[in-house]
């Protein structure tokens, strides 16, 4: 979650000046208060946006993906070569999906289905749903809120579907209703407070 608050803070710097969207020399799109929306079949770098939604069409293949304040989705066999960052926001994979990192939310959910992450899947407050044969190389993780409020959170929900891998550990910080389906292969999991739900 690191990269996520950096981010957010070199985004509230930049903020200063109002900025159009640009899509810069190198194929990166960076936009403040404005979505993003790239075609499919298209190659690009770094693509970022606050108070904007990101969508990426089917066959694309990009350097990052990173929101704050707006939802990612990915069509078809998407590539993001290193990983995929939200703060506030929903992350939704087609199938066929590429991350060479890590897949990360603050407060909104992933959805993956039949997507390969090379990295970790990691949230605070968001819904976890990783389905359909998709693959994990590293860890499943729900991260313990950092803030001040005493007020108790409600369970995360994380589903684990049909022929999913997770080779790493379903790690849960905070308390979580896990439901996973019984053809699916996962490491340790390791939380105090899981609930098993509705496995099949």
């Amino acid at each position: 979650m690191n990269n996520c608050f950096k981010f957010l803070t070199a985004v509230a710097l930049a903020a200063l000046v109002v900025l159009p969207a640009v899509a810069g020399a190198s194929g990166s799109y960076s936009t403040v208060n404005k979505g993003i929306h790239i075609e499919e079949n298209t190659t690009a770098g770094d693509v970022d946006s606050v108070n904007g939604s990101i969508r990426i069409g089917s066959n694309s293949f990009v350097d990052s993906v990173e929101a704050v304040n707006g939802s990612i989705k990915l069509g078809n066999d998407v590539t993001v070569d290193r990983g995929i960052d939200a703060v506030n926001g929903t992350i939704k994979l087609q199938p066929g999906c590429k991350v060479g990192g890590n897949v990360e939310s603050v407060n909104g959910g992933i959805h993956l289905e039949s997507t390969t992450v090379a990295g970790d899947v990691e949230t605070v407050n968001g819904q976890l749903r990783i389905l359909d044969g998709s693959e994990v190389s590293g860890n499943v993780v729900v991260r313990q809120s950092r803030g001040w409020s005493s007020k108790r959170r409600k369970p995360v929900q994380v589903e684990i579907g049909q022929d999913v891998v997770v080779h790493g550990d379903l790690i849960f910080e905070h308390a979580v209703e896990l439901k996973i389906h019984s053809t699916a292969s996962v490491g340790e999991i390791i939380g105090d407070e899981v609930k098993m739900v509705g496995s099949s």
